[in-house]
């Protein structure tokens, strides 16, 4: 009983997140997301649309979070003022290579680490064991796979990869 309330706690409290669009809510919808267990900053700007789900989630400090961004499982951690356009993904869960009856097996949390200053374009797609240097871009569309990627780069493609060296000025 007491997990369907707390099932019914976190679905209500996402449909309140919605309802409270644009930037004067903004602190509030920040209130919401850490009421139902995500560390979220209260001076980043989440867009009412844009979805947490579930794992570890930390989100710094002046972060801006774009429409219909899906941020899930595992430990994300996203530091401060980063800008995440609209339609990416960020997902720290995977699976284990199962047998063939189902090859998607025993599921698992990993992480994702995103440095403060990077921007990540649209439609872009980071996945388990990403580590993204301070002060990156991710190219819009890009997906960034499992590695540890340094400051000040460009990165781009699918799988992404350094395009080039970005001044730290």
């Amino acid at each position: 009983m007491i997990s369907r309330a707390k099932t019914f706690l976190k679905i209500s409290t996402k449909l309140l997140i919605r309802v409270l669009p644009g930037n004067p809510f903004r602190v509030a919808r920040n209130f919401l997301w850490r009421s139902i267990g995500f560390d979220v900053s209260y001076s980043a700007n989440i867009m009412s649309n844009a979805e947490l789900m579930c794992g570890r989630i930390h989100i710094g400090d002046h972060v801006f979070i774009g429409n219909e961004v899906l941020i899930t499982g595992g430990e994300i951690e996203i530091g401060e003022c980063c800008d995440i356009a609209p339609r990416c993904t960020i997902h720290g869960g995977s699976h284990e290579l199962g047998l063939h009856g189902r090859r998607a097996g025993k599921a698992y949390f990993g992480k994702v680490i995103i440095g403060s200053g990077t921007w990540v374009g649209t439609n872009s797609t980071i996945i388990d064991g990403a580590i993204i240097g301070a002060g990156c871009i991710v190219a819009a569309g890009s997906l960034v796979k499992a590695g540890i990627y340094p400051d000040d780069v460009l990165l781009a493609g699918n799988p992404a990869q350094v395009k080039r060296k970005l001044s730290s000025n």
